[in-house]
């Protein structure tokens, strides 16, 4: 299955204003991308040897969102404008630049079973 990504470019202040905003118009789940360092408590909860590096934050922040071929996606994008317009009034938005890309569901939903491999614990 085909779907529409959608690439929103705003600032690591607004990120969760805009993601919410996403949810409440009916956008079902938010990747988001920022360069905010990790806190003390992150770290901790890591399952890892080696941590992460993570350059410094710049303040941008990437929120994707993926939508059905079949949704109205340019009644959905004209409202997710009209919101960011409204936002702006009191947050600092950024750009809100929106890319588009399309992608299978292939990509994601099948490819992690090439790196994961079982393994049995024996005495």
């Amino acid at each position: 299955m085909k779907w529409n990504k959608y690439r929103l470019k705003t600032t690591t202040e607004a990120e969760d204003i805009v993601s919410s905003m996403l949810m409440d118009l009916g956008i079902q789940g938010v990747e988001i991308e920022d360069k905010v360092p990790l806190t003390q408590s992150d770290k901790e909860q890591m399952f890892v040897d080696i941590l992460p590096e993570i350059e410094a934050d710049d303040g941008v922040a990437y929120l994707s969102f993926y939508l059905e071929p079949e949704e109205d996606q340019e009644k959905l994008l004209a409202d997710v404008r009209r919101e960011l317009e409204e936002m702006s009034a009191y947050v600092d938005v950024g750009e809100c630049l929106i890319e588009e890309s399309e992608t299978e569901d292939v990509d994601w939903v099948n490819n992690w079973k090439q790196y994961f491999h079982q393994f049995y614990v024996d005495d």
